[in-house]
């Protein structure tokens, strides 16, 4: 089915995903997702006694004060929202996440409760819906929340994946309509064209008179920022789906953004590196700090090399130089992300301070986002 949509980026909605949220124009023809895993973004700390003698009180925040705003605030015609009934509790997550998964997605009635919090912004709201069969083992939870949530939302999306699609397509056929979504959620999934058991879903994708999504991580979970070869093609992420999505049934196409996919964890040692999209190859080259040995072993990264050795080594890359000399305008004004670059490269009190590996997480997405948008204008993927 030919449809608007042709691109929809993911979010797990961390601070910097936050702000390109609130910066990009999607314009009509990207939709962003928002996964939200935890109830508030920050939690306020607890009142502190003013000089005059009076407590400085903040209102503690609601559900729906934190993510009515947020979605009111995005530059797109819908927003597809999940609270991702597929995320599982693991080692290292953020405790907030883990407790908002227990609490509240676990529980199809709360979840729906939930999402019903974003009544403000209905008409601009898509919900996702997945099986809790994975979950609960309940058997019509699908067909449950598309009951529950059609009065509210006139757009429903199925999410659904390899393992549970035979016993989640037999729930959404009797609840589909024609402008609905099935995103298919391949993961990490390679997806060949000779393996049967991908080409059954795709030809089953391809009968339905819907919108059809297909989702694909193009970064394996275990790439590291540490290990990137400086100034190469890193050779494990494979971004193919974006040319080959509608042989796999799709109308349009949708990843993690153009940077590996959040695993919502407490933090960790930063070791300075950049992963970089050159739109004219759809290639990722890595990009990361210098290293060598002294008396005491290896030196350590130090946060200065995103100034001095990563952005001087992005500038002047070869992915740059093809990418300038483009007929589309992929490192133009209107690219925040490359203009972020050039600003670190100017350096502060003119430009900005380049220190910070969430800033680099930030030019990622907003430079991955606005060469993709170049080329949907352009009809690449039509």
């Amino acid at each position: 089915m030919d449809g608007q949509l042709k691109y929809m980026p993911i979010f797990r909605v961390r601070q910097e995903e936050n702000k390109v949220l609130k910066s990009f124009d999607f314009g009509n023809r990207i939709y962003p997702c928002i996964e939200i895993t935890k109830e508030l973004d920050r939690v306020y700390s607890a009142p502190k006694k003013r000089p005059n003698g009076f407590f400085n009180l903040k209102k503690e925040k609601s559900f729906e004060d934190v993510y009515v705003p947020l979605i009111r605030s995005i530059k797109a015609e819908q927003v597809f929202v999940d609270l991702p009934v597929h995320l599982k509790p693991v080692r290292g997550m953020n405790e907030k996440t883990i407790l908002f998964l227990r609490q509240v997605i676990n529980n199809r009635e709360k979840r729906t409760e939930y999402i019903k919090k974003l009544i403000p912004v209905s008409s601009k709201v898509i919900p996702v819906i997945s099986t809790y069969s994975e979950v609960t083992g309940e058997r019509s939870s699908i067909i449950l929340q598309e009951n529950d949530l059609r009065k509210t939302f006139r757009t429903m999306a199925y999410r659904t994946f390899f393992n549970t699609f035979p016993r989640d397509i037999a729930q959404i056929k009797k609840v589909l309509r024609k402008k609905d979504y099935i995103i298919m959620d391949w993961r990490e999934m390679e997806l060949d064209p000779d393996d049967g058991d991908v080409m059954d879903i795709v030809d089953q994708l391809k009968n339905l008179n819907c919108n059809i999504i297909v989702h694909r991580n193009p970064f394996p979970n275990d790439i590291k920022l540490s290990e990137l070869v400086h100034g190469k093609v890193v050779p494990t992420i494979d971004n193919s789906l974006i040319k080959a999505y509608k042989a796999f049934g799709g109308d349009s196409f949708s990843d993690y953004v153009g940077i590996r996919k959040d695993n919502l964890s407490e933090g960790g040692v930063i070791s300075p590196g950049f992963i970089y999209y050159d739109a004219v190859t759809n290639d990722f080259y890595g990009f990361r700090y210098k290293y060598g040995s002294h008396k005491k072993g290896m030196i350590k990264p130090k946060l200065v090399e995103f100034e001095t050795t990563i952005v001087p080594a992005v500038i002047n890359s070869e992915a740059s130089k093809r990418m300038n000399l483009h007929i589309l305008d992929f490192l133009g004004d209107t690219n925040m992300g490359w203009q972020i670059i050039k600003n670190i490269e100017l350096g502060p009190p003119l430009g900005e301070s380049g220190k910070s590996a969430p800033k680099f997480k930030r030019i990622s997405m907003e430079h991955y986002l606005h060469c993709l948008r170049c080329k949907i204008s352009n009809g690449d993927f039509d």
